[in-house]
């Protein structure tokens, strides 16, 4: 596999950044399902946002499959198009990869999340689009599927937040016989300064400017909004399988917490791919809060021989990026 030599050694893997946060900021559309609809309606411009990850010398890029299972396209009226949704955004990767004269060079992720479709206007689940655990299971066992038989080279699950709908996505995934990187959420809470699964209503460092007597829910990622100690969600995990585990959509300071204790209780691989935005729910704009000399040097104290991925999640563009990997490669 392209990037299995690298993972042995003692050099880095660069993964890519904020493609959601991307496909946003160059006018993709983007709806309850995320960033989704923008495979569809705008192929060049997903096109566009890998080949700027391409260029600034990533190892890997991720397909726009972070919300595009059956009951996120549910939100759509497009579930049936699930499959097409799938192999097309691995479609578009590969197109980016021949665009720029990397075929064999740089792999393909495949996204999978327990992200969940939000109310219109609200950073809340549909609760009309949020499954069954029986047909969630389901739901990720098809993606995972369309992402293997596309020609993906791994699958990397992205924003885990707690331990039921994470074993569920994890288990899905491991049947494929794909390799499996695990990306976990997390903060520390303003309650007790534990640090657990990422929580809107207990970070510190609050992720949305928002009104809130406008709002009729207070935000949360998932329906059940429960504060799960990030070491539980490890081991819970972890006792499954995986082969990459790793901090990913979170502030650096929340993530130097979290790292701490993925290695505690983990000894394989490590990725780290921190979010360095904060959303304006008023402008509908993202604001981006680091520069990209200090998302370098905020990488400065983290980064050691078993942190073995880098890169970016949302507001991390190539520009970071390309600063990243001058610096580490």
């Amino acid at each position: 596999m392209i990037f299995q030599k690298k993972l042995k050694s003692k050099e880095k893997i660069f993964l890519d950044g904020g493609n959601g946060s991307e496909i946003a900021r160059l006018g993709g559309d983007m709806s309850p399902a995320f960033s989704a609809l923008a495979t569809i309606n705008s192929p060049d411009l997903v096109i566009k946002v890998h080949e700027n990850f391409i260029n600034a010398g990533c190892d890997i890029i991720t397909a726009n499959t972070f919300a595009t299972n059956r009951h996120n396209l549910d939100s759509l009226n497009r579930s049936d198009d699930t499959d097409k949704f799938i192999l097309k955004s691995v479609e578009l990767a590969k197109k980016a990869l021949s665009n720029t004269g990397k075929e064999n060079k740089i792999g393909i992720a495949g996204s999978l999340s327990n992200f969940f479709p939000l109310k219109e206007n609200e950073f809340v689940p549909n609760p009309k689009y949020v499954p069954t655990y029986k047909q969630e299971e389901k739901n990720y066992k098809e993606a995972a599927k369309l992402l293997k038989d596309s020609g993906v080279d791994i699958l990397i699950l992205e924003q885990l937040l707690d331990i039921d709908h994470s074993k569920t996505l994890l288990t899905a995934a491991l049947e494929t016989g794909l390799p499996v990187w695990v990306g976990l959420s997390c903060c520390i809470s303003k309650f007790d300064n534990n640090v657990i699964g990422r929580n809107f209503r207990a970070e510190k460092e609050k992720s949305l400017i928002y009104d809130e007597n406008k709002y009729q829910e207070q935000p949360k990622f998932l329906p059940e909004d429960e504060i799960i100690p990030i070491e539980e969600i490890i081991k819970s995990l972890t006792s499954i399988g995986g082969d990459v585990y790793g901090i990913m959509h979170s502030w650096f300071q929340d993530s130097k917490e979290g790292l701490k204790i993925i290695k505690e209780n983990w000894d394989g691989p490590i990725m780290f791919y921190p979010e360095i935005h904060k959303f304006d729910t008023n402008t509908h704009k993202a604001i981006v809060t680091t520069t990209e000399n200090e998302f370098v040097n905020s990488f400065e104290e983290l980064i050691d021989d078993q942190i073995k991925i880098i890169g970016g999640c949302c507001g991390v563009n190539d520009k970071h990026l390309k600063e990243l990997i001058k610096k580490y490669n």
